[in-house]
């Protein structure tokens, strides 16, 4: 898929190897996970928060997932939650901006930087305040917080990745512990 050209269904693109500009790379059969690099990470996010705010200056952004967690093992792809009211004008300025479509669900869209082969980082956007918003944050949070069930959800990961290398597969594997997590987290 080229730039600015839209995915199709829920998964990411097969195939992603992660690019590691630092730390140290878990080999799987699969995916690529690396220890983790909090400090890396959170210099990325910031670096794409200041590209996507020349984009959407009023829009929020969150820096989320494994790499936001920051004590355990990711793919080496910061994930970015974008929240606007309008999430496919959203989306089409960051197209503009150089950012690669995806994929789209109902009041979600995700795009890659630079490109699905060399993705360096997926931004999600959502309907801020909405409920795919609140879930993401609520699940970071949880985890951040709980180092056990944060080490559970990097065992999985790893378990995972050494399985597949398609990235829709790969998420709809995490699925359950993810509701799991979501719920004990409402609930706390």
């Amino acid at each position: 898929m080229g730039r600015g050209g839209r995915g199709v269904g829920g998964g990411r693109p097969e195939g992603h190897g992660a690019s590691v500009e630092g730390g140290r790379t878990r080999q799987t059969e699969g995916m690529d996970l690396i220890s983790p690099d909090p400090g890396r990470w959170a210099a990325r996010f910031d670096r794409h928060r200041w590209r996507i705010r020349l984009a959407l200056p009023q829009a929020r952004t969150e820096h989320i997932g494994s790499t936001a967690i920051g004590t355990i093992c990711a793919k080496d792809v910061v994930d970015i939650l974008v929240g606007e009211v309008d999430v496919t004008a959203a989306a089409q300025a960051l197209v503009s901006a150089g950012y690669v479509i995806e994929g789209e669900r109902p009041n979600h869209i995700w795009l890659c930087w630079p490109d699905p082969q060399q993705r360096e980082a997926v931004v999600h956007v959502v309907i801020a305040g909405g409920d795919i918003w609140h879930q993401r944050l609520l699940f970071r949070d949880f985890l951040k917080r709980s180092p056990a069930e944060a080490r559970a959800y990097e065992a999985l990961k790893q378990r995972l990745a050494a399985q597949t290398d398609d990235w829709g597969e790969y998420t709809a594997q995490k699925a359950a512990f993810v509701a799991r997590i979501l719920q004990r987290a409402a609930e706390s």
